[in-house]
């Protein structure tokens, strides 16, 4: 990551990605959502309020930080 924007945008990216955890999907399809949502919405979806100074970031980036998420529980996929 380089600046506190993108920072800021992966943790909204974070708390928005919730929406999609309901526990069928692996991360890699999480992140996906979230990026094409992004892709159709834009940035601001991230925000219930406008925010204007988040930056772009790879799902990579967003996997890696849902990664070192110390609360983060999971399960095998049998």
């Amino acid at each position: 990551m380089v600046d506190t924007s993108q920072t800021r945008a992966i943790g909204d990216a974070m708390y928005y990605a919730t929406k999609y955890m309901d526990g069928g999907g692996t991360l890699r399809e999480i992140v996906d959502a979230v990026l094409k949502s992004i892709l159709e919405k834009g940035l601001d979806l991230l925000s219930p309020m406008p925010v204007g100074d988040y930056a772009a970031f790879r799902g990579l980036e967003l996997a890696a930080a849902v990664n070192r998420l110390r609360t983060l529980s999971v399960r095998k996929k049998a």
